[in-house]
């Protein structure tokens, strides 16, 4: 990371982002009046916060945001040290005149309890000279947020690169009978289905490599075949992109329901029948699926004869992989 004595900052580059690590040190010591100091307190500021959890807000002006300083700061009391729990990245910066933008990636190093700040943010910061003094008028804050936190998640970035594992996904991916990390790079145990995996991270690749985002294209999330396991039934995951990274989900419920339900139109199944290919999919044989549902096991048979004539299936896991590999309408 640069930092503002870096040698390859101009001494006004050096200048502007001493000022502005000034800023961010006073807010995370708690001193609201230096805090306070480093911005412009005219009706021209702008503040844009953007984030999964605060939707998108819009402060104009100084009277508008004083209050929100001052009560943001009173129920999230700060006392940390910002240079050694927070660093910036990717750092530009354009001077011209009494005017300068400076955008940088915002890292959190370590996250204390209470440190109001998001693990990772885009921020651009908009500054201007008043009697020689550098002011901020401008701050743009984008907190992305990344795939949920109910399913196990394996974060690549634009190379195909580990970059990261959830909570759900650290406990389970050691014992999952399809997937593994090898060299940075998630693989199948199962080589034989590994080139299925590869070509589905390309295609992710390829769509961060675009100016579109994937909700701009509509793309739903890949399933992936990874083999099966010593039952017989299909192992799965699925590979997506969204923000700069390639997702890779397994174990994901609520995506297993969406691709059944729009599966299951396609082929005319009743929800019943749509969740029963549910809990066959998440491996529950007809048992413990009878059990699940709280019908006797004659019940699930007839659906499931139903099931294969209308799939034109004959096994149980033929049956979750004709669905998985169906897209539905939308």
């Amino acid at each position: 990371m640069k930092r503002a004595q870096d040698a390859s900052f101009t001494a006004a580059e050096r200048e502007i982002l001493e000022f502005l690590h000034s800023e961010q040190d006073s807010y995370y010591r708690g001193d609201f009046d230096a805090f306070i100091k480093h911005w412009h307190h005219g009706p021209e500021v702008r503040r844009v916060l953007s984030g999964p959890h605060v939707g998108t807000r819009v402060h104009v002006g100084w009277d508008a945001l004083l209050p929100r300083f001052k009560e943001g700061m009173r129920q999230f009391l700060q006392n940390y040290d910002a240079q050694n729990l927070l660093r910036w990245d990717n750092i530009q910066i354009q001077v011209s005149g009494d005017l300068a933008w400076i955008y940088y990636d915002l890292v959190t190093l370590s996250h204390e309890p209470g440190m109001h700040v998001a693990p990772f943010s885009h921020e651009t910061k908009i500054v201007q000279r008043f009697d020689g003094a550098w002011k901020i008028v401008g701050l743009f804050v984008a907190a992305p947020g990344i795939g949920r936190e109910d399913a196990p998640r394996i974060e690549l970035d634009a190379q195909g690169h580990l970059v990261g594992l959830n909570n759900l996904a650290s406990e389970r991916l050691p014992g999952h009978p399809g997937l593994t990390i090898s060299g940075r790079r998630p693989r199948c145990k199962n080589r034989a289905f590994d080139a299925g995996l590869q070509a589905a991270i390309k295609h992710c690749r390829q769509r961060l490599a675009t100016n579109l985002p994937r909700g701009f294209l509509n793309e739903q999330a890949q399933v992936v075949p990874l083999g099966e396991d010593e039952a017989g039934q299909p192992i799965f995951c699925w590979v997506v992109s969204e923000q700069e990274r390639v997702l890779i989900s397994f174990d994901d419920k609520a995506l297993l329901r969406t691709r059944m339900e729009k599966a299951g139109d396609s082929f005319g199944l009743s929800p019943a029948q749509q969740n029963l290919a549910v809990l066959f999919a998440a491996g529950k044989d007809l048992a413990n699926a009878a059990a699940t549902l709280g019908v006797s096991i004659n019940t699930v048979r007839t659906q499931v004869r139903r099931m294969f004539e209308k799939t034109q299936t004959h096994n149980q896991a033929a049956l979750v992989s004709r669905l998985l590999n169906v897209m539905g309408p939308e």
